[in-house]
Order: structure tokens, then C-alpha cells, then sequence
């Protein structure tokens, strides 16, 4: 690939998004979304990722995430190749929840 079709952000600046504005895209397993869960997601567990792609709207931009960030910079990748606006969140939910509590 020539150019990153979508782009990446840090804690920091997940943090600072207008969730309205965006449609965050959760792809941790059901438990992990229930324990620490990400306000506004869908919850779309990466094992569903191929029957439930369709539930993932096209109107606002994508900002996905999965725990540590690997699976969801190959979703991110594949999100933008069928024509979403994406970012993919650098290290994951987890780096999130560490940024919160000052790690």
C-alpha cells in the first residue's frame, strides 16, 4: 500500500474526539466490553467481524479499537479499502484506560 488509507491517534487524543461525532467501533470480545466499556461503541467482537460488517454505519467517521491495538489496525485497514473514513486507535482500548488513570 503507498499511503495509509486511514489514519491513527493516541490516548490523548481519543480522549479529546466528540464521541457524537464519531462512531466508535469496539472490537474486544463481549466481556472485555462489559468490564471497561467504551460509551456509544458498537461492540463488534472480531469473530464477528464478517457477518456484522454491514452494522458498522458509513455517515460519521469510523474510530476503531480492539485491546492493544493489533487487530484493529487490520480492521482499520479493511474499514478503508471498502470506503470508510477510519482511524484506528494506537495501542488499544488499554492504552486508553492507562492514559485515564495517569500510566
Amino acid at each position: 500500500m503507498a499511503a495509509e488509507a486511514y489514519k491513527r491517534i493516541g490516548a490523548e487524543e481519543f480522549d479529546s474526539l466528540d464521541f457524537d461525532a464519531v462512531t466508535l467501533l469496539d472490537l474486544r470480545d463481549e466481556r472485555d466490553a462489559q468490564l471497561s466499556p467504551a460509551p456509544g461503541a458498537i461492540n463488534l467482537p472480531l469473530d464477528q467481524i464478517g457477518t456484522r460488517l454491514s452494522d458498522v454505519p458509513k455517515d460519521k467517521p469510523v474510530v476503531v479499537f480492539c485491546k492493544v491495538g493489533l487487530w484493529s489496525e487490520a480492521i482499520a485497514e479493511v474499514l478503508a479499502e471498502r470506503g470508510y473514513d477510519v482511524t484506528h486507535l494506537e495501542g488499544g482500548y488499554n492504552s486508553y484506560l492507562g492514559y485515564l488513570q495517569g500510566f
